[in-house]
């Protein structure tokens, strides 16, 4: 793997490290302001996954659920990261690049929250709708802001 391909990757999952953490914490804040377990959502996600649970008041805060959905949830935000750090990288040889990049991060970002919402169909009414898109939407800016943070040349080509 040459140094530029490592450097774009090592990125990727740092920023798909920052936006998972970033969820984890909006949504554990969420779930202590209203009276829940931090892990509740986790759990909530993680039946909805993994097991047959359909309702809601059925789901029981267990470190194989939180954990299971924790996991996958991990990944497919690794795998986000290395896509968007990958964008970054090609946003970052032209300005006309910054503009496919940016459509292609808001395309894949709203995509991978909708699929979240249609997994989870059958919990729609233990989560909130709100704090899904805040939760994804602070995760899309964290991870954008350390990939422009690591990309000064595209950052200096910006008149913002």
């Amino acid at each position: 793997m040459n140094s530029g391909v490592r450097r774009t990757f090592v990125q990727g999952l740092i920023a798909g490290g920052i936006g998972f953490g970033t969820v984890v914490l909006v949504f554990a804040l969420a779930n202590v302001l209203a009276g829940r377990s931090p892990f509740y959502t986790s759990a909530l996600l993680g039946a909805a996954l993994f097991t047959e649970i359909t309702d809601p008041a059925m789901v029981e805060v267990t470190p194989s659920t939180v954990l299971a959905y924790n996991g996958v949830h991990l990944m497919v935000y690794l795998a986000f990261g290395v896509v968007a750090a990958a964008l970054a990288s090609l946003a970052d040889r032209g300005r006309q690049l910054w503009y496919v990049s940016l459509f292609f991060y808001v395309f894949v970002s709203f995509h991978l929250y909708g699929a979240v919402q249609a997994f989870a169909a059958p919990m729609r009414p233990a989560l909130s709708d709100v704090a899904i898109w805040l939760a994804g939407g602070a995760a899309s800016v964290a991870m954008a802001a350390y990939l422009l943070w690591m990309h000064p040349r595209m950052r200096a080509r910006q008149s913002w």
